[in-house]
Order: C-alpha cells, then structure tokens, then sequence
C-alpha cells in the first residue's frame, strides 16, 4: 500500500464507505512522534502495514471509536505521510493507566457555545436552548437560535422607512467553545475558540465588513456588487462569495489566511496577495508570503471536530489543546525541535488526547486541576 492508496483509505474512512476492516485498521493507528526522522522507503512502509494488517483484531473495535465516528467521523485517525510510524492499540503501560488524584477530575472537551453582545449592550449566553432571542422592529431583524444550534438572522418586512443607523453585534467564543452563526446576508461562520466576530446587523453601503479576532471559518453568500471583508488587526480580506479560513490568534506563526474555494484578496500596509483555491497567505506582521498547500482540507479540521498535526511542534498543538479544554499549560523541559503528524478526535476527554501523545514516549503530562505540565 503506497502513500496514495493511504490517503485514500482515509478519504473513505472521514466519508463512512469504509469497510470492516479498513475501519479497524484507520482506528487501531495513533500519533506519530518526529525528531529529525528520516522518510521510509516504500519498502518499508509496505512491511509495517502488511505487519499491522496481520495483528488486526477479527472482533469490534472498541466502543469510544464509534461514539467519538458520528461526531466527526474519526477516533484517532493517523495523517500518513512518507516518513510515517505506526503505533499500535496496546495495553497502555501501567504507569499511564495508573489514576492520581489530579487526573480523576475530568477535563472534558469543548462544546457549542458563545456570547452574543446586541447593540444596546445586553449580552445573551447561547447555548443548546433553541428559540427566538429577540427582535429589533426599530432595525427591522430578528435574532433566533435554531434547533441545529445555528445563531439566524432575519430581516423582517417593516412598514415606513428602514432606519439609516449602522448597530453591530459581537459574538464571542470563550475558550472550550466553538460556534456558528449565519449572518443577515446568508454567509455561515464558524467561530473557534477563543474567537470573536463584530458585524453590522444589517449590511447596508458598498461592502459587507466584519471584524475576526482568533479563528473563523467563512463561507461567504455571493454579492458581486458588494464585496465582503474580514478585517483582523492590520489586514484586509476582500471576496466576492468563497470559502476560507482566517487563524488570527496572537501567535508567533502570525495570521494564516487559507482558501479553499473561489478567490480572495489579502492586503496589509499597501501590500497584496490575490490567492487561489489551495493557497495561504502567511502575515508575519512585516510581510505576506504567498505558498501552494498540499492539503487546504487541514485548515478546517478544527471545524470538523478534528485535532489535525502535520509536523507540528509542540508548543503549537498544546496551544490548541489550551483553548480548546480552557486550561493552561506548564512547560518543565525545553521541547524545540519536536514535531508530530496525526489526527485525534476534538471530543474527547483532555486525558485522552494527552495519553495518545504519550504513547509516543517523547512527551509526559502532568494534570494539577486545570493545569497541564509538560515533562520528558
């Protein structure tokens, strides 16, 4: 089985055509740890699949996969690329199996929440309630939460002249949240955690600007005649109708802006980069740098449900870690120059997650309370 037969198998897998045994055999895959690691031949790569068929269980695979598969359609699925390792469903060793005190208390995961500030200042919590929130007649909307947990804006039919008055809304995703919400002229936002989104209530002028703090996913409804833009800090997104992500988190890898489909220009102080589907736009803060993608589908995995690592290291995974469980993290050895590529799903327990990592044997955790301490 070679590099593109592996990734189709994991096409199927997300898709659900799978059969029994290749399900079992994406599930029984885990985390791959890198250090300065050299690619496998095809070769080789052969072998330790072939080896990994044959130690394949002829019964089911174990419950929490098929709780965890309708959520978001993989486990712990690993990304496989040349230079991939297996690690094997084992017994976990006894001293990752052995419960301290700090680890009884379960760090769950995120969940469909957010803060909604109105106008007028009052602030809405949202979560799985689903009903009408409130009606402006004076702004011609109305604000209601769907059963499918979608925040839904409506223009109503107002009899006499619209009002000219330009009132915003900011949706607010805390950390261990994530949301949706369908702005009034049809475009969807998906809102990550520790994410925050301000919008006109109603689009009114040449152009429909939002403004993103963190991390949002946007499919944006087509409107030649008014351009849609998502302003984050000092740059610029402008599109007609496309989807796209935008990771504005204050980190050191800067604003990523990936499209996935149609066409988006990015600008920052007089410069620009007209992207095509498949590209990202990387925003040190001094430069754009334009790159081909071979996988924009990785831009989004977080919305899928997905922790997604392609030689990723490790300060960057457990930031994702942290806003997702809403804990902190603790660092209690230098860990440059460690990189790791898997999949594993968001809906677990942090004790879960933690655990795969560890099977790699290159990183330890600790949990005091909402604190994580990373140790070798």
């Amino acid at each position: 089985m070679q590099t593109n037969q592996i990734k189709d198998l994991l096409k199927r897998y997300t898709a659900g055509t799978y059969t029994e045994e290749e399900k079992a055999f994406v599930e029984s895959s885990y985390l791959k740890y890198e250090h300065q690691a050299k690619p496998l031949t095809e070769e080789e790569i052969e072998e330790d699949l072939e080896l990994i068929k044959s130690r394949l269980p002829q019964v089911g695979v174990p419950r929490r996969f098929s709780l965890f598969q309708k959520a978001v359609a993989a486990a712990a699925v690993l990304l496989l690329v040349a230079s991939v390792t297996f690690y094997l469903v084992k017994p976990i060793p006894e001293e990752l199996n052995a419960k301290t005190e700090q680890e009884k208390q379960t760090i769950l995961p995120g969940k469909d929440q957010a803060i909604l500030t109105l106008a007028d200042g009052r602030k809405l919590v949202l979560d799985k309630n689903a009903s009408t929130l409130v009606s402006d007649t004076g702004m011609g909307i109305r604000i209601k939460k769907t059963a499918t947990g979608e925040l839904v804006y409506e223009i109503l039919k107002t009899q006499g002249p619209a009002s000219t008055t330009v009132a915003y809304n900011t949706i607010e995703t805390p950390r261990g949240s994530q949301y949706k919400v369908i702005l009034p002229d049809g475009t969807n936002v998906w809102l990550n955690a520790a994410s925050s989104l301000r919008y006109p209530i109603v689009f009114k002028g040449a152009k429909r600007a939002v403004e993103l703090s963190g991390e949002g996913y946007f499919e944006v409804a087509k409107n030649p005649e008014m351009p849609f833009i998502v302003q984050t800090g000092t740059q610029e997104v402008q599109v007609l109708g496309t989807h796209f992500n935008i990771s504005a988190y204050h980190e050191p890898e800067g604003i990523k802006t990936t499209l996935l489909e149609g066409k988006v220009l990015v600008s920052q102080a007089g410069q620009k980069k007209l992207m095509k589907p498949g590209q990202q736009v990387v925003n040190s803060g001094q430069s754009l740098m334009l790159q081909n993608l071979p996988d924009v589908q990785e831009s989004i995995a977080w919305k899928n449900g997905l922790f997604l690592f392609n030689h990723e290291d490790l300060h960057s995974i457990m930031n994702k870690i942290s806003r997702w469980y809403d804990i902190d993290v603790e660092y209690k050895n230098d860990f440059k120059a460690q990189y790791y590529t898997g999949t594993i799903s968001k809906f677990g327990s942090v004790t879960e997650v933690l655990k795969i990592m560890e099977l790699t044997k290159s990183v330890k955790f600790k949990i005091e309370g909402r604190r994580i301490i990373v140790m070798k």
